[in-house]
């Protein structure tokens, strides 16, 4: 992830291309492993998860795909948050966007009104081919990613090699 020491290494990143065939590869390791195997701050997973299932003429349910099924890829600001040790909450440990202090206001008050969650939660302003994309809500693309290259977190995913279209119609809900 290219944020914080991370930006250091940019120079050692895996292509889009790498990663989509990286995440292929553990998709492959499901039926291999006796363990439950969760793939962290890798987005794509979600959409190759569909998509292979689709291709394999599978419905992605809880009984067949487990947790996988009924979570997203980015959570950063929709389903958890980062709370610094000074009470600064984040997103997530790789989105440094400050988005409220727990010193000054109750968590709930962050949590349901911070005006960088609530736009993290808004898929419709994903821009670019993320905003495009029929995976957007099992997806959205890393947004610290997204953030780092760009200074945008809403902007497209840049290491998203997917173009949006290719039949995902129905499979990019969440249940």
């Amino acid at each position: 992830m290219p944020t914080g020491r991370g930006k250091y290494l940019i120079d050692q990143e895996i292509t889009a291309q790498e990663y989509e065939e990286t995440l292929n590869w553990f998709y492959d390791q499901r039926e291999k492993s006796p363990l439950q195997l969760k793939a962290t701050c890798a987005p794509h997973y979600y959409r190759i998860l569909r998509q292979r299932a689709r291709e394999e003429g599978q419905r992605v349910t809880f009984q067949s795909h487990g947790l996988d099924a009924v979570t997203r890829g980015c959570l950063g600001g929709v389903g958890f948050c980062f709370i610094s040790h000074r009470g600064i909450v984040q997103p997530c440990g790789f989105l440094q966007v400050e988005s409220g202090d727990v010193t000054r206001e109750s968590f709930a008050e962050i949590w349901r009104g911070s005006k960088v969650f609530l736009t993290l939660r808004n898929f419709q302003e994903l821009k670019g081919k993320c905003g495009e994309c029929e995976y957007r809500r099992v997806c959205g693309g890393c947004r610290a990613r997204a953030f780092e290259a760009t200074g945008d977190m809403m902007a497209e995913e840049p290491l998203c090699s997917y173009q949006p279209g290719g039949g995902g119609e129905g499979q990019g809900e969440v249940p």
